[in-house]
This record gives C-alpha cells, sequence and structure tokens, in this order.
C-alpha cells in the first residue's frame, strides 16, 4: 500500500471521531473547560506527531515537547487576547529566536555525533 495512502487513511481515521466529538459534544467545547482541553490535546497531539516521524525513524522527545508547547504556547496567547495576529507574531518571534540561537541546527549536530547502536 502506498505510505501516501496509508497516512490519508491514519488521518481520516483520526480526523472524523475528532470531528463527531466537536459536534456531538459541543456544549462542553464552549464551556469554561473547553478551550484549556483543546489546548491540551493540541499540545500532546503536536508533541507526538513531532516524536513519531514515521516507521523506522524517530525523533527526539525533548524536540516534541518543545515544539508542542511552543504551539500550545500559541494558542494560550490567542485565548488569552482573542487575536490569532498575537499567536502567529509569538510564533515568530520563537522561530526568530531558534534561527538566532541555531537551536535545532545544533540539537542535530550533537544527535548525529553519537555512533549508532
Amino acid at each position: 500500500m502506498n505510505k501516501d495512502f496509508r497516512t490519508f487513511l491514519l488521518r481520516m481515521a483520526l480526523g472524523i471521531p475528532a470531528i463527531i466529538a466537536g459536534v456531538v459534544f459541543r456544549p462542553f467545547w464552549l464551556s469554561d473547560w473547553g478551550m484549556p482541553t483543546f489546548i491540551f490535546l493540541a499540545w500532546v497531539a503536536t508533541s507526538i506527531a513531532i516524536i513519531w516521524a514515521g516507521k523506522g525513524t524517530r525523533h527526539s522527545f525533548l524536540i516534541g515537547i518543545i515544539v508542542g508547547s511552543s504551539f500550545a504556547l500559541a494558542l494560550v496567547a490567542v485565548a488569552l487576547t482573542h487575536s490569532v495576529l498575537v499567536g502567529i507574531g509569538l510564533l515568530l518571534a520563537l522561530l526568530y529566536v531558534e534561527a538566532k540561537t541555531r537551536f535545532f541546527a545544533r540539537w542535530g549536530e550533537q544527535e548525529n555525533s553519537h555512533p549508532k547502536e
């Protein structure tokens, strides 16, 4: 089976129940607990998606947590200010800091310097 098709099926298998949950549990998502729960689920999903890069390859656990936390922080900023531009600005600021410090580039060099078992 084609890898792209399997990825599409996986996304559909995870996406359709999420859409159904959004429609069925609409009062919950509009309550006071809805936004924190959504941000938590987005953090977990983003972290897992970054950690797991596919069969045979695995990214660092910490990179997944860092990227997921950055995304969740941007969602918190959007929720508190009610402005998407603030969230986008925060993500761009984090990318600028990463580019200036070369955090991910140094991390990759450090990962590649160790002998693989």
